[in-house]
């Protein structure tokens, strides 16, 4: 706005358009007075509020150069006020043209000065808000003017304020053309159609609201132009929603649902459900991302996650698996699908490239994101106080396998492998398996459900993001794409909208993991250094010691081969010695060694007999028992899979059958969807027919009498136009005369009183001087002598008080000592009595606490007790006389119970009550929270209490006394009555309302206003305002301690009986003359009803019911005013 303001074509009109001013071309007439009438100060102020109060405020600001200081854009009373403060009035002219001993007189010249800055702030404001307007300053661009505005144009505007303020001018607007500062908005009725959408069946049919979407969308202003309203015959609605698809197709978007039928402007105009939402998908996914995110700004935070994860890699795990992270960087480049479009891409790069910081690799956008673990990621790696690491659950259903049919394979498989003497505890750890798997997937998924329950707590804090998804729709199922791609765009636009702090601290851990990165690889190059110079060394040393062990094993092998050569020669001489000396014995030995061969054969071949006749019988044994183990074996796997077979049989049959009577219930609800279809089409027929000809007649008609109706009204506007201009010119010249003669008269007398005032001031002046020289004189002389007798005083004083002082010493000494003996005294019997009261209350209060304490432990005992004996006698009753009827009264309790919500609860709806109440000004949320208070004060008595403890009760006063005679405001006075009512009834709290300051003031006061409004009666609901008030009153004066009551008011509850029994007698006749006249013409006798005399009784205890039938309440005013005099015991006369 400044900056348009300040522009070089808008300077130069001001600068032109304060000289037309100087030089008098444009003036404000003579006869009008902007700052002294107020007729015409109002006209002003009512036109200039005819502007939107948003757009009324920029243009102040922008004019004059400062804030306003406003509650909210739409506080009228405080512009109000600035414009005729600021706009009417100046504060710097009139201190310029003030008079100097006058006031609220100014010198010539005033006026003028006035009416010329009025006149140039006005037209400068009419015409900035023209140009902003025109240049569509504000993005959601609001009406300019008010919809219930008299003016709709500026130029309408100028033209007024030229016909009745201007001197000579015609049509101001083309004056102002010719400065540079045209004018040309009219304010259509399109510009006031009430885009908002609350049906989309209903809201869309039209097709105004998507062409405006369209708009909002492309940036193209022009398509409004194309439309056609009032969009009221089938043929408008679909040109306009055909405007909006041809925007669709020409950005190359397919229109097309899910079944891949297309979608035109008939199904939106016929409210087709299925294919408007398609068509709204459609327009989310072609816009989604160029709307809510910055596709640069997308890029560079992409490119700076993975710079920052590069550096992360470097710095950490580098020196032990360089190639993984490289590795892990290509897979996530190339994981992102192709068959999106390049904005949703980059979506998924964004978040590959934050999860790379986790560990976490995301491929879709269904799957992976249905244990929410990648949105808390996501969320804690730009506001990690919102989010905390070590709150979100990584045990979820995508990173534990487990599944209900696992544990089935798992049994089929061992049973099938294991041995005959296990199987059957594998069958009977089957059970356990199961049990134990189901519970694992139980709180899998209840982790999951923690995630979101996360995920939807640091959005709300966050701000700015639809609550879009649930666990519900998300956790144990596959989750809507559609929905996760519009979530992750608005949670992406948020994140990099906050994401200052955020990147600060990045861009500081990047700068310090750079310089931490260098010297990391300076020092491992210098290591390197090193340990290429240490392995060197080391390699040099080794291999001079392998040298060495080489040389000596040379040596020990050669040793060792030379003593092995010896050993031959000489083992090779010592067998020749020894082959003679055996070819010499070996014939005695031959002759000795056959006898014992044979022996030695008859043994071998004995065991050679026995072991092969031992070996033939185990081989049997051996065969005949692996017979048996197969057998057996053969059985018990024959019996297994009998029963698999069975169970499978029946599984298959069940599911065939299952099969065909699904596509039997399709087929069937096929042929019903399409009869149901063509009976709407051919009604909608007929019924479009018969409103297309009701319609047409209508339009005839109501042209024709518009045309008649308007001829006339122009007659008599022209008329009435003629009479109203001479009656004011007759106005205005016997004005001006009255004014010119008064005008003359106050000058004469004006200027009289200035000369004798000039006189009387002159001989006053004379007066004074003499006076001042004599009394100087007088005094001269009278302070010389008080001078000498001062001297005198002042010595015998001094004499006087050394006398005094020392006499009062003494005396002061001895009290002091009399006085430290008597306190002593005094001081030691207070503390023996104070120390005997202290161990007599010691002892007491211990006695007490200890009875107390019974006491207590005695009730809990005692509910406990009687808890106990309701849930028997309740099992007992039900038992024996349970029906139909209570199982099912008990099991719909069940359900309310189940679908009960958390903020439901009355102690919560209190809670937030009270907030609204002391927090909130605007009475609707005043009016909605004490209807919420006056159901949990009417249902609990905690609910009371915390009524009590808090402030609201001496704010529902302060609200009661700052309210009118308004409907909403009598509303508000009725609940606000009938919360205090109840909290007075529970006797907790009774105190607790009597103790607000002039609560007994309020209530009178409020009994005055009320005393005859009689249409406030509710007669089924608990009665007026005036009754509960006596009831309040009554309930509040009941305690004899408040005497207080009774004085203040007993006259002003008599004059209130006096009236309201006046009012209840003249009621009476009225309806008895009523019931005598209907008599009469009837042709009947008339027998008098015998009045009864009622009791006045009124419930001042707690109803605690849920039902408001149920509740007793006097309603006639007469008894209850009755009984608030009981109460007080005021006699009645």
């Amino acid at each position: 706005a400044c900056r348009l303001f300040t522009s070089e074509t808008m300077v130069k009109a001001i600068k032109k358009l304060e000289v037309e001013i100087e030089t008098r071309r444009l003036l404000v007439r003579r006869d009008r007075h902007l700052w002294k009438d107020v007729g015409e100060r109002q006209k002003v102020l009512n036109w200039l509020l005819s502007y939107n109060p948003l757009w009324l405020r920029i243009g102040l600001e922008t004019v004059y150069g400062e804030l306003i200081a406003l509650e909210n854009n739409s506080d009228v009373m405080g512009l109000a006020i600035f414009i005729l403060n600021r706009l009417l009035w100046n504060p710097d002219i009139a201190a310029e043209y003030r008079h100097p001993t006058v006031p609220h007189l100014y010198r010539e010249g005033h006026e003028e000065a006035l009416s010329k800055f009025t006149l140039k702030k006005l037209l400068l404001l009419v015409c900035f808000l023209d140009c902003a307007k025109q240049s569509r300053m504000i993005d959601h661009d609001p009406c300019l003017f008010c919809k219930d505005a008299e003016f709709k144009a500026s130029k309408d505007l100028l033209l007024a304020f030229s016909r009745d303020f201007l001197s000579g001018e015609g049509d101001l607007s083309r004056h102002l053309g010719f400065l540079g500062l045209p004018v040309s908005h009219i304010q259509t009725p399109l510009d006031e159609f009430d885009f908002a959408v609350t049906n989309l069946a209903v809201d869309l049919q039209c097709g105004i609201r998507l062409v405006r979407t369209m708009e909002l969308l492309t940036k193209n202003w022009n398509l409004s132009k194309q439309l056609r309203v009032p969009a009221i015959s089938r043929l408008q609605k679909m040109h306009n929603v055909d405007i909006a698809l041809n925007v669709l197709k020409e950005r190359g978007i397919h229109l097309k649902d899910e079944s891949g039928a297309s979608i035109d402007s008939r199904d939106i105009v016929d409210r087709h459900r299925e294919r408007t939402l398609a068509l709204l998908w459609k327009i989310v996914f072609a816009f989604q991302v160029d709307v809510f995110l910055n596709v640069e700004q997308l890029k560079e935070e992409i490119e700076f996650l993975k710079n920052a994860h590069k550096r992360k890699t470097q710095l950490g795990p580098l020196k032990t698996f360089p190639n993984c992270c490289r590795i892990q960087e290509d897979n996530s480049s190339n994981s992102s699908p192709q068959s999106y479009s390049e904005n949703v891409k980059l979506l998924m790069a964004w978040v590959n490239a934050v999860c790379q910081f986790y560990n976490i690799k995301v491929e879709n956008f269904t799957v992976c994101f249905s244990d929410g673990r990648v949105l808390c990621h996501l969320i804690h790696h730009y506001h990690p106080c919102y989010m905390p690491l070590e709150a979100v659950c990584q045990r979820t259903t995508q990173t534990v396998e487990c599944s209900r049919t696992h544990t089935v394979g798992l049994n089929s498989s061992s049973s099938s492998s294991s041995e005959s003497d296990t199987s059957l505890n594998v069958m009977e750890g089957m059970f356990d398996e199961t049990l134990t798997a189901s519970v694992i997937y139980k709180e899998l998924l209840d982790n999951e459900r923690r995630n979101f329950q996360l995920i939807n707590a640091a959005v709300s804090d966050l701000g700015g993001i639809p609550t879009m998804i649930h666990h519900s729709d998300m956790s144990n199922t596959i989750p809507d794409e559609k929905v996760v791609i519009t979530y992750l765009s608005f949670l992406c636009s948020r994140l990099l909208d906050l994401r200052q702090e955020t990147r600060a601290a990045q861009l500081i851990q990047s700068a310090w993991r750079n310089y931490r990165l260098k010297r990391e690889l300076k020092l491992s190059q210098e290591r390197d250094r090193a340990a290429r110079v240490i392995q060197k060394s080391a390699r040099d040393f080794l291999s001079r010691q392998r040298i060495l062990k080489k040389v000596n094993a040379a040596v020990f092998i050669q040793k060792h081969w030379r003593r092995y050569l010896a050993r031959m020669i000489f083992l090779n001489l010592k067998k020749t010695k020894l082959e003679e000396a055996r070819s010499k014995s070996a014939t005695v030995i031959q002759v000795m060694q056959s006898k014992v061969r044979l022996k030695r054969a008859a043994l071998v071949i004995q065991s050679w007999y026995r072991m092969h006749r031992d070996l033939k019988q185990y081989r049997c044994i051996k065969r005949s028992i692996i017979k048996i183990q197969a057998w057996y074996r053969c059985q018990l796997a024959r019996r297994i899979y009998q029963e698999h077979r069975a169970k499978i049989v029946t599984i298959q049959q069940y599911y065939r059958a299952y099969k065909l009577g699904k596509i039997e219930r399709e087929y069937y609800l096929q042929k019903h969807a399409a009869v149901i279809v063509l009976q709407a089409a051919f009604r909608g027929l007929k019924a479009r027919e018969l409103y297309r000809k009701t319609k047409a007649v209508c339009v005839v008609q109501s042209l024709w009498r518009m045309k008649k109706e308007k001829l006339r009204f122009l007659q008599l506007k022209k008329s009435v136009t003629t009479l109203q201009s001479h009656v004011r010119k007759y106005q205005q010249q016997k004005r001006y005369k009255e004014i010119k003669n008064a005008a003359s008269v106050i000058q004469t007398l004006y200027r009289a009183h200035v000369a004798s005032k000039k006189a009387a001031a002159s001989f006053q002046r004379m007066r004074l001087a003499a006076i001042v020289l004599q009394s100087a004189y007088r005094g001269m002389e009278a302070r010389k002598e008080a001078r000498i007798l001062r001297s005198v005083i002042k010595i015998q004083s001094s004499y006087r008080a050394y006398i005094v002082r020392k006499r009062f010493k003494n005396l002061k000494d001895a009290t002091v000592k009399i006085q430290s003996f008597v306190r002593m005294k005094q001081a030691h019997k207070y503390y023996c009595a104070l120390r005997e009261a202290t161990l007599y209350v010691q002892r007491r209060y211990r006695s007490h606490r200890y009875a107390f304490q019974l006491k207590e432990d005695y009730r809990k005992l005692k509910e406990a007790c009687i808890r106990i004996q309701a849930l028997w006698r309740g099992y007992s009753w039900r038992k024996n006389n349970d029906t139909a009827k209570t199982k099912a009264l008990r099991r719909s309790l069940e359900k309310a119970n189940e679908k009960s919500r958390e903020e439901n609860k009355l102690c919560n709806r209190t809670a937030i009550a009270i907030e609204y109440l002391l927090k909130y000004k605007h009475l609707s949320y005043i009016l909605a929270a004490l209807k919420h208070l006056e159901v949990a004060t009417r249902l609990s008595p905690l609910c009371c209490e915390n009524m009590a403890q808090s402030r609201a009760i001496f704010t529902i006063f302060v609200l009661i006394r700052s309210c009118n005679r308004s409907v909403p405001c009598m509303d508000v006075i009725r609940y606000s009555v009938q919360v205090l009512l109840n909290v007075s009834k529970y006797e907790r709290t009774t105190q607790a309302v009597y103790e607000v300051e002039n609560s007994i003031d309020t209530l009178l006061d409020l009994l005055q206003m009320y005393r005859g409004k009689a249409g406030d009666k509710i007669s089924e609901k608990g009665g007026s305002i005036f009754t509960k008030t006596c009831c309040l009153l009554a309930i509040l004066s009941k305690d004899s301690k408040r005497a207080s009551v009774r004085l203040k008011s007993v006259t002003c509850i008599q004059s209130l009986y006096k009236f309201t029994a006046r009012k209840h007698k003249m009621d009476a006749e009225r309806t008895l003359v009523k019931q005598k006249t209907n008599t009469f013409l009837s042709g009947t006798s008339f027998v008098p009803v015998t009045p009864l005399r009622i009791k006045t009784v009124s419930r001042i205890k707690p109803d605690w019911v849920l039902r408001k039938d149920n509740m007793q309440e006097i309603v006639d005013p007469l008894q209850a005013i009755l009984m608030v005099m009981d109460t007080l015991g005021i006699a009645c006369y």
